[in-house]
């Protein structure tokens, strides 16, 4: 099937890919307006998968399946409507509604009983079909299906099926929570395959299989447990009216997967029923030397399981399930997995779903591809750290021979969220569905209840104890989550691999926290589940450059060293291939605040350095010598040339005008003096208070723009800015600032004098409310000179990044600037004071105050609308406990 170029759909007041305009003021205004929003659509359209190898559902002679992939009509809410293929993914935040026509025929509704079967629509969709409401559901990477009720079908006439898509999520409501930085691209849409299903009025609904080996490996056990859907009367069969039934049975075969050869068949089990309601039934198939299941050896077997009508020498088969198994023997022994009776140790990477043509809806093309590339890599593991994949991939890490770790969609939430009744209810219908799904696929390792969630808390506890006691119900596979909190966590010994991401770039902490997290969890399997570094592309200066191609292949190679040194059970490499992001990020450094370049292939697919890095580690071969390069980290020379500006510039007014020299010294040593002489109408020149203004805008921009720069890694002020800036676009405008920092200057320059406008009117309407009659003038004069111990900044924003790049200086450094912004905004109040003619422990009161209702609207505006207090605390939590 040939992979198809994305399909761009846009409003048509807007062209796509429009050029960027270089006005932060512009930008900021269309990022809030969502009117100007692209409507992008990124079309897979492959038809849903046939054969064997299709994840879900396999297609059998007895069933029969009615292709839903292809043309939708789609109107967007508040948006264009037009033509799009499905599968397919939308890249905006909204709401869908796609509508398409299909055929039933008389003969079909005679014989089958049907179900809408959905891989993955993301996040909540609400199905109807002839104008009635079929179905809803949440979660958009979790497959299910739903009976269809046939008075709702429309025989021999066109039928419309619509689905209503919506991919916004919440902070605390949705499963995943709405997206803070360095998280995944929540795209849109029907994303994977869609069809219904036609099973016979009386079938089997669902397979749960299960191998055992015995302790020499001769033989294995395969038993199979079958659960059935409708009844004799309304199949048409013969019914045996009562409890007991010889008229019905099932039995199993077992076949090789690449011969087809019929390895073992089990006997034919009668079913029993009571009422409408069908037991249970299980069939054992016995293997003699069976072949077992490894990375190394991925040798697999098909089961057909048949529902039949008869005896069991004379029967007729009336449905068929089928499934792809493999046998093999999984424990945790001394500490370590074990595979087939051997230590096994992982060598993995985490796989975003993710790709430039198809965003999330992915075809079977490039799902093959990545694998094959994963395979190649020499690698045995992938984690699907975000959420569970395509089904499809379960199929390929089957027939290729890869561990899958497949685990729920909940990165960084707070422990407040763990701990609400409805979190939990989402989370355990997910692990649910996600279990029901993919237990039957040989390559699934353990599943992950979680991913550096806070997990020091009794809430976090509690929730952990909840997954994992589901997760143990449904399949006896280990289970895992991903913490981050070295010393403080409270939950790994509740489930039964212990797996630490870690982030820190210093080898010494490092090899550090991996040895306390190793003492922590001894006696049990250790895993190291996600480490990486970013690099730009293109980048080959040589390791001394830290985003270089050969600083990561050389950052994989020291740490590996370090894992195997300390007998860790695994590492899994974040990650396989570059992401786009949900949300604009600062500590990204490729360029594009969306772009996560972390891969070990771009999000092209273009192989970097370190996939033959790795490769090397991985397949225990050497690796070539790495040039060190000559790259030497500088600070922007613009900080001391702006600032070297500003300070002889304004030596030059001071000591060239003897009224504004005046003046200065005047506001410094006699404030009081000062501004009574305003308040009596003393004139003050207004160019030289603009002059001020502008000196002093221009000297704290350098300084602020100094200190973002210095904090551009920094993940608490990345995802701090997300929740005060809350529009993304906004932070979009706000990132390219403080990587830019002569334009941050300048902008930063504009705004600061924007504030002692926007102070200036509000003294206006103090002097309003207070019935004190004031002129704009004195408004802005004390507004002005009040701060004119900001000049302070002048030399010190020319030396202030260096002096920062001292850990001990950031501090003392940062309360000083603290300090002096408080003692301007002391000198503002007793300015007021003095022209309202009030009372000065009065206005410093009402002054306190009115900051501090302004501050606390702002708070619980932000705590409304992105729930900032629970995650500003774990913010907090992990930046105090994981240093």
């Amino acid at each position: 099937m040939p992979i198809r170029t994305p399909k761009l759909s846009c409003s048509p007041f807007l062209k796509p890919n429009s050029t960027r305009v270089p006005v932060a003021l512009l930008a900021l205004l269309l990022s809030i307006c969502d009117g100007f929003a692209e409507y992008r659509f990124l079309e897979n359209w492959s038809p849903a998968g046939k054969g064997s190898d299709v994840g879900y559902f396999l297609d059998t002679p007895y069933r029969s399946k009615i292709d839903l992939s292809g043309l939708w009509n789609y109107t967007v809410e508040g948006g264009p409507s037009g033509t799009v293929r499905v599968p397919s993914a939308f890249d905006f935040t909204g709401t869908v509604t796609f509508e398409r026509k299909f055929e039933i025929t008389p003969e079909m509704v005679d014989k089958f009983q049907f179900f809408l079967v959905m891989f993955g629509t993301n996040h909540a969709c609400e199905v109807s079909l002839n104008g009635d409401f079929i179905t809803s559901h949440a979660g958009g990477y979790t497959s299910f299906y739903q009976s269809i009720p046939k008075n709702t079908l429309q025989v021999g006439k066109e039928n419309v099926i619509q689905v209503v898509v919506s991919n916004r999520l919440d902070p605390r409501r949705t499963l995943p929570l709405r997206s803070n930085v360095w998280g995944w691209r929540n795209y849109g849409g029907i994303l994977r395959d869609v069809f219904i299903l036609a099973v016979p009025l009386l079938s089997i609904s669902d397979v749960v299989a299960g191998s055992t080996l015995s302790a020499d490996g001769g033989t294995a056990t395969i038993t199979v447990g079958a659960t059935f859907e409708g009844t004799a009367e309304t199949s048409g069969l013969e019914n045996s009216g009562g409890k007991r039934s010889s008229s019905f049975g099932m039995y199993v075969e077992l076949l090789d997967k690449i011969t087809g050869f019929l390895v073992a068949k089990s006997q034919v089990v009668p079913l029993s029923h009571a009422g409408n309601d069908w037991d249970r039934a299980h069939a054992e198939v016995r293997v003699d030397n069976p072949k077992v299941w490894s990375p190394e050896s991925p040798e697999l077997y098909f089961a057909r399981v048949f529902l039949v009508q008869g005896t069991s020498k004379d029967f007729t088969v009336i449905d068929e399930y089928d499934l792809n198994l493999g046998i093999r023997k999984l424990e945790i022994a001394g500490g370590h997995l074990k595979l087939n009776g051997r230590q096994v140790v992982l060598k993995g990477v985490v796989w975003q779903e993710d790709h430039p043509n198809f965003g999330s809806a992915m075809s079977y093309e490039e799902l093959e591809k990545d694998v094959a590339q994963i395979k190649s890599l020499g690698a045995n593991t992938i984690r699907f750290g975000n959420h569970p994949p395509h089904p499809y991939m379960l199929n390929l890490c089957d027939r290729y021979g890869l561990f899958a770790m497949e685990e729920l969609p909940i990165a960084g939430a707070p422990s407040s969220v763990l701990a609400e009744e409805y979190f939990v209810e989402l989370a355990s219908t997910a692990l649910r569905e996600m279990i029901v799904r993919d237990r039957h696929h040989v390559s699934v390792l353990a599943w992950g209840v979680g991913d550096e969630f806070e997990s020091s808390t009794p809430a976090a506890r509690t929730f952990v104890e909840a997954m994992v006691r589901l997760a143990r119900s449904l399949d006896n596979r280990p289970t895992y989550y991903g913490a981050r909190l070295v010393e403080s966590d409270n939950c790994s010994d509740l489930v039964d691999i212990a797996a630490l991401n870690l982030h820190t770039q210093d080898l010494k902490a490092f090899k550090k926290q991996l040895e306390e997290w190793k003492a922590k969890n001894a006696g049990r399997p250790v895993i190291l589940a996600k480490f990486g570094t970013e690099v730009k592309h293109g980048n080959r200066n040589g390791y001394s450059d830290p985003l270089s191609y050969e600083a990561q292949a050389r950052f994989f190679m020291q740490r590996f060293d370090v894992v195997k040194s300390l007998n860790y059970d695994g590492a899994i490499i974040w990650s396989f291939n570059d992401w786009k992001g949900d949300r604009p990020s600062l500590t990204v450094t490729s360029g594009d605040p969306w772009m996560h370049s972390m891969g070990l292939v771009s999000y092209d697919r273009e192989k970097r350095l370190a996939y033959e890095a790795v490769r090397a580690l991985f397949r225990g071969e050497k690796f070539v010598a790495l040039p060190m390069g000559n790259f030497a980290a500088g600070a922007p020379i613009i900080f001391v040339v702006s600032g070297l500006i500003v300070l002889i510039g304004t030596a030059y007014f001071y000591n060239a005008n003897r009224r504004f020299r005046e003046g200065l010294n005047r506001s410094f040593m006699n404030l009081y003096n000062f501004f009574a002489d305003v308040r009596d109408q003393r004139i003050v020149s207004l160019i030289h208070t603009t002059l001020l203004g502008g000196i002093i805008a221009i000297a704290t921009a350098i300084v602020a723009s100094s200190i973002l720069y210095h904090f551009r890694q920094s993940w608490v002020l990345d995802n701090l800015l997300s929740y005060i800036l809350v529009s993304d676009g906004l932070k979009q405008s706000v990132v390219g600032l403080i990587r830019n920092p002569l334009t941050c200057i300048v902008y930063f320059s504009g705004f600061f004098f924007l504030l002692f406008l926007l102070m200036c009117v509000a003294v206006i309407v103090l002097s309003m409310i207070s019935k004190a009659k004031i002129l704009l003038y004195h408004a802005y004069v004390i507004t002005v000179w009040s701060a004119t111990p900001m000049l302070v900044l002048v030399p010190v924003g020319m030396i202030l990044y260096r002096i920062m790049d001292s850990p001990i200086y950031v501090v003392p450094s940062l309360t000083l600037i603290a300090v002096l912004c408080v003692w301007v905004l002391l000198r503002l109040l007793k300015g007021i004071s003095i022209i309202f003619d009030a009372y000065l422990l009065k206005v410093y009161v009402l002054g306190f105050l009115s900051l501090f209702c302004v501050i606390s609207l702002g708070y619980v505006y932000l705590d409304y609308t992105q729930s900032a207090s629970m995650y500003l605390s774990y913010m907090y939590h992990v930046m105090v406990t994981s240093q």
